[in-house]
């Protein structure tokens, strides 16, 4: 992960509590979720179920005159649905359909058995009301639905419930306000846990999201070289096994790159400017090694080799295709002007190029680099600026 990828997590941790990533961290917290989102809700709900029709109990002791159609809802209704959303789960592809269906469901096992009680001449229907909050409970700490769909399950409940004892002509003025107070705090202190447990879940993802990054950039630091950008000769030595040929019949080509006359360009301009120098030359090097269909590798692997020095190995190409590609870049660089005031006032920076390709007995990658290097001597002994071929 590169260093600005890594500030973008660092940033997602200004706005958790508007419980929110960007999109494309909200799109992996919401991805690499889903799985243990759906176990837990199918967990859940088989708890639920066996939960939900022990409360028959209460049914069986305040509320004798409904029982019956309460015994047929629970058993009939409840059960068959909810073992339907069980089965149904797995087959969701977000988690808004996850929780949308979780809070359904508990906004019906509330709804059912309030449209039934409606008809019942027990007394202790506003007592008996009261257990919509273990489904709230339930709701928010065991199904854990976000917070977002969690207030919409709040209200939907504490609405119903408002609605059914509003309707109670056994429940006086008094105690109709204590109980709207009641579902109301209850329901701010709920939502308020709600928004603690997504918030955690939230932060614990970012955590997870800094660690790895840290990880990947402590990796990235090892295998690059840090002025050029390009890979280091570790980076190479770990590589170097998986580019040699399986055969004699695949190719392998080399390119040793040095920057001609660069003391001499460091001993007028300064090692800064000297930097510079190498910087640019590497990233048009690294330029032209990427293919103009950008879902293409690139066609070669690029590594600073020594101070001004360059390696570049070319799976596939033969010392014919690698010194094309060579002499593009010794071009390219030179078109590109480079002033070298160390050679006169309108010297540019050139190149001189070694290239050698994977032969018949080679058994290791520094036999190629030594042919690359023989040439690179020998584009240098002939006037530099030049591609010489081993």
């Amino acid at each position: 992960m590169s260093l600005s990828r890594t500030a973008n997590i660092e940033g997602e941790f200004a706005s958790l509590n508007q419980l929110r990533f960007s999109p494309p961290i909200e799109a992996r917290f919401e991805t690499e979720g889903l799985p243990e989102r759906i176990r837990l809700a199918q967990a859940t709900l088989f708890a639920a179920i066996l939960l939900y029709n022990i409360y028959f109990v209460a049914d069986w002791m305040i509320l004798p005159d409904v029982l019956g159609p309460l015994a047929v809802m629970r058993l009939g209704i409840y059960t068959p649905l909810t073992l339907l959303t069980i089965w149904i789960l797995p087959r969701r592809t977000r988690t808004w359909q996850v929780d949308g269906m979780l809070v359904g469901g508990c906004f019906l096992s509330v709804l059912m058995p309030s449209a039934i009680i409606s008809f019942s001449a027990s007394h202790y229907v506003a007592t008996y009301q009261l257990g919509a909050m273990l489904v709230i409970v339930y709701m928010v700490l065991a199904q854990r639905v976000r917070f977002r769909m969690a207030v919409i399950g709040m209200v939907l409940i504490v609405m119903t419930q408002i609605t059914t004892v509003a309707h109670r002509p056994e429940v006086d003025a008094p105690t109709f306000w204590y109980i709207v107070v009641f579902y109301l705090i209850a329901a701010a202190i709920i939502l308020l846990g709600s928004f603690v447990l997504e918030r955690t879940e939230r932060y614990g993802f970012l955590q997870r999201l800094r660690v790895e990054a840290m990880i990947e950039h402590n990796a990235e630091m090892a295998r690059t070289d840090q002025l050029t950008g390009l890979f280091n000769r570790h980076h190479l030595a770990t590589i170097g096994v998986d580019l040699i040929p399986k055969s004699d019949r695949e190719p392998l080509g080399a390119l040793l790159i040095d920057i001609d006359h660069f003391k001499r360009f460091n001993d007028t301009q300064g090692h800064l400017a000297g930097d510079r120098c190498i910087r640019t030359v590497s990233d048009l090097v690294r330029e032209m090694l990427i293919p103009a269909n950008e879902n293409t590798p690139p066609v070669g692997t690029a590594v600073r080799f020594g101070g001004e020095e360059i390696l570049v190995l070319l799976p596939g190409m033969d010392a014919v295709q690698a010194a094309a590609l060579g002499d593009a870049i010794r071009r390219r660089v030179e078109g590109v002007g480079i002033p070298h005031p160390g050679l006169g006032p309108t010297a540019v920076v050139t190149l001189s190029i070694g290239v050698a390709d994977w032969k018949k007995g080679h058994t290791e990658l520094d036999t190629l680099v030594n042919a690359a290097d023989a040439a690179l001597y020998r584009a240098k002994n002939l006037g530099r600026n030049r591609v010489a071929v081993a």
